[in-house]
């Protein structure tokens, strides 16, 4: 029996489907109705949980709660493309409306599951819902979803790309999706489920389909190979899977492509060709110079064979977008060889002995700066143009860097910060005149302390005062945020003088907190740790003075005097009745 297209119930074309050989009755059933343009990923879709690839927890649960009679009324499937999301919306409907299921798996005999084999499965709606995303679809729905289903128990309704409903769509469906008719199963399918509503996604049960692993997706090509005919290689049939990128439909339909240019036994170098992959191993052989031409070598031959060998690919006509990406994924592997990691790589023994020579002549930070410097290559502009590559190679070639095998250089000591002792603002203005006539003393030498100006008592206290105020709140963040929070807003280092470490709280209320509280002793802990020496702390009022030079309408001052203006001397308080000395940038 040819495939046929029939229509559900909603008037809607359902497309048959040919069953694939997981048992003997799908054999049959796909020796009966195979269609000469049959594709290949359709003709082997999975007729049973069991050939369901790489998804072993979700067929497990889906098995059991046909075997338990406990299916859900509405599931969501979501994964990326090729990994079997609509293939187990198909099985779903089959299991659930089988007359003799077998351990949860379809029988393939029964009546029921013959007409899925078939094609002609009345009771299987699947509709693209990227297609029919509006109000009035869903409306159409909720009125058929109430009719029984015509020869099975289950009516299944298989919504595939469910993130392209309207909002309005969305809200529509809510209701029939949380209480559905007994006879309903709803099969939602998405690549992107975080565009999915939470409302939508709340009432399903949810499976998310990881992507399938390599090794699987060759087995299943090798199984599909032996059915066919073809005959590849190996390694043919790990380019094909690794190019899928774990996407079982994109191989089965790489594999299609391959065998219908190339014939059944296409080689090697034909499947790579077809791929679009490089013909050799000039990704390889173009990373070993990236390394040999380091800054750890200075190679600078190597650098030229490099650039040589990016203008024959070029030439060649190659992609140098997908080249640059194989440079990458081979200096991938290798740092995992050079961290112990070479079981987790999928590649054969000839090429793995040949990473591990490798990996041992050159440094791991080597590996890092090459994966950094060439995955930042940007060919939006022209794939086949060569110059972001050779930019890389040139620069990972003069990058400085230390040569391998040289020791790390021990870390500088931190100096130790002094400690200055704020004073007023007019000592301060007294001591910046004496600074400015008196000269600097020779390197080595103490000069005289400046006027107004007490002794400098850093060799005491081995700190400066902001710097020791910020060791203190570091030390408090963890055990007291409150007394942290009280010296970061409002708290300055005044003087120390002997054992007597005077504070400077810019608001009476945050001093009176910290005099009536617990947190006095606490200070005078804190600053003895951080000084190595016992204090007592002494709390006085601060206010907090303005900055000299900033006057109020400071900015409209500085502009004023920038076109030339001129500050007019006047009566009365603030700066202008100060004189011109206040302005800022006065001299």
């Amino acid at each position: 029996m040819r495939a046929q297209r029939l229509c559900g119930d909603n008037g809607r074309v359902v497309s048959s489907e040919v069953p694939s050989t997981g048992s003997p009755a799908g054999q049959a059933g796909q020796a009966a109705s195979t269609g000469s343009g049959q594709v290949l990923y359709r003709k082997w879709r999975p007729q049973a949980f069991a050939e369901v690839v790489g998804q072993e927890v979700v067929t497990r649960t889906l098995r059991n709660s046909v075997a338990s009679d406990r299916i859900a009324h509405a599931y969501l499937l979501s994964g990326p493309r090729g990994t079997g999301k609509t293939s187990l919306g198909r099985l779903i409907a089959k299991a659930a409306n089988c007359a003799s299921p077998v351990e949860g798996e379809p029988c393939n005999e029964c009546d029921s599951c013959r007409a899925f084999l078939e094609g002609r499965a009345m009771d299987f709606i699947e509709q693209d819902a990227a297609s029919h995303n509006s109000v009035d679809d869903i409306r159409q729905l909720r009125e058929n979803v109430i009719l029984n289903p015509m020869s099975g128990r289950y009516k299944v309704y298989l919504l595939d790309e469910v993130h392209m409903l309207s909002t309005s769509a969305e809200n529509a469906l809510l209701k029939t999706l949380e209480e559905p008719p007994p006879h309903i199963i709803f099969v939602l399918a998405t690549t992107e489920p975080h565009k999915v509503t939470a409302t939508i996604i709340s009432r399903c049960q949810r499976f998310d389909l990881r992507r399938i692993p390599t090794p699987d997706v060759v087995e299943r090509l090798a199984f599909i190979c032996e059915k066919e005919g073809f005959s590849l290689d190996g390694v043919a049939l790990q380019e094909m899977a690794r190019s899928a990128s774990g996407s079982l439909r994109d191989a089965i339909n790489a594999l299609e492509q391959v065998v219908t240019y190339y014939g059944p036994s296409p080689s090697l170098e034909q499947v790579r060709e077809a791929l679009g992959i490089s013909v050799d191993a000039r990704s390889a052989e173009l990373a070993r110079l990236l390394l040999d031409g380091g800054p750890s070598t200075g190679s600078g031959q190597a650098l030229a064979q490099g650039l040589k060998l990016v203008a024959a690919v070029r030439d060649d006509g190659v992609d140098m977008r997908r080249f640059s990406r194989e440079v990458v994924g081979y200096l991938r592997e290798l740092l995992l060889v050079k961290a112990g990691a070479a079981d987790t790589l999928d590649q054969p023994q000839e090429t793995l002995a040949e990473m591990q020579t490798l990996a041992r002549q050159v440094d791991e930070a080597e590996i890092v700066h090459a994966l950094k410097m060439l995955g930042r290559l940007d060919f939006r502009d022209d794939p086949q143009s060569s110059l972001p590559l050779e930019l890389a190679l040139v620069e990972l070639a003069s990058a400085p860097g230390r040569p391998a095998g040289a020791p790390e250089p021990a870390p500088a000591e931190e100096p130790e910060p002094q400690f200055s002792i704020p004073v007023s603002a007019t000592e301060g203005v007294a001591a910046t005149t004496a600074d400015a006539t008196v000269s600097a003393p020779a390197e080595g030498e103490q000069g005289p302390s400046p006027p107004g100006v007490p002794p400098d008592p850093s060799s005491a206290s081995g700190g400066s005062g902001q710097a020791l105020l910020t060791r203190v709140r570091e030390a408090c963040k963890e055990s007291d945020k409150q007394l942290a929070a009280l010296l970061n807003a409002s708290c300055e280092v005044k003087s120390l003088e002997g054992d007597v470490l005077t504070l400077g709280f810019y608001h009476t209320f945050h001093l009176e907190r910290v005099e009536a509280g617990r947190y006095l002793g606490r200070l005078n802990e804190l600053f003895s740790q951080a000084l190595g020496r016992p204090v007592t702390a002494e709390l006085v009022h601060s206010p907090r003075r303005p900055t000299p030079g900033k006057i109020k309408g400071g900015h409209l001052a500085r502009a004023a005097r920038e076109l030339g203006a001129k500050p007019v001397l006047g009566q009365g308080e603030g700066p202008i009745g100060k004189g011109e000395e206040n302005w800022p940038g006065a001299e």
